[in-house]
């Protein structure tokens, strides 16, 4: 009886978690798409509700940020004896949390996907001299479909083909060691520009004047440019280990990458359909694009499957994902959502026009502020402050300028730059801990250790970059 009544609790827990996602998600959908400001009360109550519910899941990370959006609210009713920007921050972690519920929402569909699970294998069984490009490409592309959900599928195939390789153990480990390490500096630029990854919902709403196009064009070049940077550092790194016996190329799945190629493009084209239609952001259509998108590839993989049961099917795996597993994008939600509010409530509190006058931020040289973003959010990240919470914050405080330092569009690629380098500078960002609790290797294993010269080469390269683009911006 006692066992029943166990589950019947945790039944209802994660409707009413489920209840409170979808009507937030709904929400925040009707406050860009319809502009009705009913609803922005209705994402701040559902958002709300969230904590008590979620309170039985919280790791001492959730409590910490509940604890500190808490001072936050206490600080700011003390300042201005209101709640006007205590509804602002709000505003912000119902938007957020919305953002990553819906968006990541595709993964579900990539995860049970034969075509997905057939291109990673085809990834991490190419022969050495290839496999670099391929999982740091592999990682980047997948990144934008599966966001971590990439990492989650690619890591485990490279441990079991590493395992798998009849090599030496220390061949292995050195293997093991190169291979994660593409697949991290791969997928961590992608944060630059994909319209799937939360720096584009961040930054793309908190300055106006930002040109989508420039910023992501810088993105991809970035991108590019980082991933050779990688793989030349990888051979010099590694010049003089003995070469293996030849492998034999795996055949490439045609079909699955038909497939996958398919979903990328209904997915493109349905965002920037609802872009041009609905004038907004491409991470904001996102939102109204990938359930859409989600619920057609599951239904799509049921139809292969079994063409008379695909309706039933797709029901039974969309309830699954709605409400039995729940609790963990609720989480997610939740973390970003309040990180969000910390840095927005943080900046209304900081003395802006102060800091601001101190370091005499009015003089200071375009470039110089462009490179002092990425060093104060990679510092964070060393003391357990997420990157969102930092960019948020920094995004804020610019704001309250009265004039911003540089173009619009060079502060969001830098603020985007410092958020991709703490993915292999810092051991508390989000890739970093999910890579660790798979393969039980120590964070700052893989961060400073393997990718400490790396990240700081790259730093480098976007130091020079920011001097060159705010010439060429400024004339």
């Amino acid at each position: 009886m006692e066992m029943g009544e166990a589950k019947s609790s945790v039944s209802w827990l994660n409707v009413a978690i489920a209840t409170c996602m979808i009507i937030l998600a709904g929400a925040e959908i009707g406050i860009i798409y319809l502009d009705v400001a009913v609803f922005n009360i209705i994402a701040h109550l559902a958002f709300l509700t969230l904590v008590p519910l979620l309170m039985p899941h919280f790791s001492l990370r959730e409590w910490a940020l509940t604890t500190l959006a808490g001072l936050m609210v206490l600080g700011l009713l003390i300042k201005d004896g209101d709640a006007i920007n205590i509804i602002s921050a709000l505003n912000r972690a119902a938007f957020f949390g919305a953002f990553i519920y819906l968006v990541t929402l595709l993964k579900n569909a990539a995860q049970s996907s034969g075509s997905v699970l057939a291109l990673g294998q085809y990834m991490t069984r190419q022969p050495s001299g290839r496999r670099y490009y391929s999982l740091a490409f592999g990682g980047h592309i997948m990144g934008v479909l599966l966001n971590f959900g990439a990492i989650s599928l690619l890591t485990p195939l490279i441990q079991r083909g590493v395992r798998a390789s009849g090599q030496s153990v220390e061949r292995q480990a050195v293997d093991e060691q190169r291979q994660i390490s593409g697949l991290l500096r791969g997928f961590s630029w992608m944060i630059l520009w994909s319209p799937t990854a939360l720096t584009q919902a961040v930054l793309f709403t908190s300055f106006a004047g930002v040109q989508t196009g420039v910023v992501m064009l810088l993105g991809i070049s970035a991108s590019l440019v980082m991933i050779f940077v990688g793989r030349a550092l990888d051979l010099l790194l590694w010049r003089s280990l003995p070469a293996v016996a030849s492998q034999s190329r795996p055949t490439f799945p045609k079909t699955s990458g038909i497939r996958f190629a398919t979903i990328c493009g209904l997915l493109i084209a349905a965002t920037y359909l609802v872009l041009i239609l609905a004038d907004v952001s491409a991470a904001v259509a996102l939102m109204l694009v990938a359930p859409i998108i989600m619920v057609a590839w599951i239904f799509e993989q049921n139809l292969k499957a079994a063409p008379s049961l695909a309706v039933t099917a797709t029901l039974r795996r969309l309830k699954v994902i709605f409400v039995d597993e729940t609790k963990d994008p609720a989480l997610s939600a939740f973390v970003l959502g309040a990180a969000g509010f910390i840095g927005e409530a943080g900046a209304r509190l900081a003395p802006v026009a102060q800091v601001a006058e101190v370091l005499n931020i009015s003089q200071m040289p375009v470039w110089l502020f462009l490179v002092s973003l990425p060093v104060l959010i990679t510092i964070c990240g060393q003391i357990a402050l997420s990157p969102i919470l930092v960019v948020v914050f920094l995004a804020a405080v610019i704001n309250e300028l009265p004039m911003l330092p540089a173009n619009p569009n060079l502060i969001v690629f830098a603020l985007g730059a410092g958020w991709a380098l703490s993915m292999s500078a810092s051991p508390n960002a989000s890739a970093t801990l999910l890579i660790s609790a798979i393969t039980n290797i120590a964070p700052t294993t893989l961060t400073w250790r393997w990718n400490g010269l790396y990240a700081l080469v790259c730093f480098v390269l976007f130091a020079i970059s920011f001097y060159v683009l705010s010439l060429g911006f400024a004339s």
